[in-house]
């Protein structure tokens, strides 16, 4: 994320700064693209005690152990044997996704739809397959087949909400994060998300809100802090936003941007 030059107006310079999709900070920031391997559990893969069983779930073992090439081979060998496993499919996806390669990942995805319409983790990972290829308008739709399955469920709302930003269609990003936030209130990044887009939204005082409760469940998170200070800021508080953007660089020296932010925060203090 880019700052303008200190040297410019605080204004234009903050203004620029809301305005940047979030695509890498979401997906570097907040570890939560791929949510489904630890939620796998034995029941979900069919009857047990065959050998296809145990290889089903000796990959989706392998998954969680980030074993990306041995969790492909034994979904493949499953897929051989039998291959309207849907969920052998989807774990086939997952393991390319791991991978990156993302356009055999979205196939094998849709495969595993195509045989059970009702695998609510097929459609998650065929809208993580297509928003990590920048498709985010089939990520979009995939996440709704999700919600379609299960609208109780956390991730396809929280995932929608960074394809939608993606799109620039913030108010539906919002929605999304809405429901993010009231199926998990816990889920401290899809507070920050949701303040995110609220400032995006030119809705400060929201944004700053959305960001304690963020910063009340994860209170190291300086990105959190930063955003809070961005925010501030637009809302005219520049000494609440300077004390935020100073939390930040406490957590991490290394944040370039709260740096310049707060240089250009003390700036306009000064010349007060």
């Amino acid at each position: 994320m880019q700052l303008l030059p200190t040297g410019l107006s605080l204004a234009v310079a903050l203004g620029a700064t809301l305005a940047t999709p979030l695509t890498a900070l979401a997906l570097e920031n907040k570890p939560l693209l791929n949510p489904v391997p630890s939620l796998i559990t034995p029941a979900q893969t069919g009857p047990q005690g065959t050998s296809l069983d145990m290889q089903l779930q000796e990959g989706f073992d392998a998954l969680e152990a980030e074993q990306y090439s041995k969790a492909l081979k034994l979904f493949d060998q499953v897929i051989e044997a039998n291959a309207t496993r849907a969920i052998a499919w989807m774990g086939r996806g997952y393991a390319l996704s791991g991978l990156d390669r993302y356009g055999e990942a979205v196939a094998a995805f849709q495969q595993s739809v195509e045989l059970d319409g009702t695998l609510y983790y097929g459609w998650m990972g065929l809208g993580l397959a297509h928003e990590a290829q920048a498709n985010f308008e089939a990520a979009v739709a995939a996440y709704d087949a999700a919600i379609a399955v299960d609208s109780q469920t956390v991730w396809a709302w929280y995932h929608r909400g960074f394809a939608l930003v993606n799109l620039d269609r913030y108010e539906a990003a919002l929605t999304s994060f809405d429901r993010a936030v009231q199926i998990d209130p816990k889920l401290a990044s899809a507070w920050y998300y949701r303040g995110w887009v609220l400032g995006a939204l030119e809705r400060y005082e929201q944004a700053v809100a959305s960001f304690d409760q963020s910063l009340a469940l994860a209170p190291n998170d300086a990105w959190a802090w930063y955003h809070r200070g961005l925010a501030l800021a637009y809302a005219g508080e520049t000494e609440n936003a300077i004390a935020s953007v100073q939390r930040a660089l406490q957590i991490d020296p290394n944040l370039t941007d709260a740096q310049v932010l707060l240089d250009q925060l003390q700036q306009v203090a000064n010349s007060r």
